[in-house]
């Protein structure tokens, strides 16, 4: 089996050994080159999409991990920074199908928008829920409301998601 650097060249703009698995940083613009690597070396299992929110970098990073199904413990990923501003990446969807509703829901928490997902709709936040605002990006703010009930009871906070964008409430 190449190893990754050789199976990357020209494409990973670095290379590195984590805990257990290696991870290989992609320019946004190389990611379905490199995710079609990964598949026709035989890493023909995607593993899962995570994002993080990274404010101070000014940055979204996302993270692709693979493996062999018939050998899972060798696993690779992929990651890709993205801007935060325009946080745009092509899909890899038609490559791995299992990566569809993960880009969705990535979609929907970060405002990550992937170029080619044929399916972009709410996944898990109701379809009326605002545009432009991400729960899990870490400007997202969560106003507490004292609940009251008329029971005997110890008090009960609710969490109630403030509904404009950062930028909207500095304006009022």
């Amino acid at each position: 089996m190449p190893e990754l650097e050789e199976l990357l060249r020209g494409i990973a703009s670095e290379v590195r050994e984590q805990q257990t698995y290696r991870a290989a940083i992609v320019p946004p613009e190389r990611l379905r080159e490199a995710a079609e690597a990964l598949r026709d070396a035989g890493y023909n299992y995607f593993l899962s999409l995570s994002a993080v929110d990274e404010p101070k970098q000014g940055r979204i990073r996302l993270v692709y991990h693979f493996t062999r199904i018939d050998n899972p413990s060798d696993l690779v990923a992929l990651e890709v920074y993205v801007s935060r501003d325009n946080p745009r990446v092509s899909s890899i969807a038609d490559i791995y199908p299992a990566a569809q509703l993960q880009e969705r829901e990535e979609h929907e928490m970060l405002g990550v928008i992937f170029e080619g997902n044929p399916d972009l709709r709410h996944l898990l936040l109701p379809e009326d829920w605002p545009e432009n605002v991400y729960p899990l990006r870490k400007d997202f703010r969560v106003v507490e409301e004292p609940f009251t009930t008329t029971k005997q009871s110890k008090p009960i906070w609710v969490l109630k998601p403030e509904l404009k964008p950062r930028e909207e409430q500095g304006k009022e």
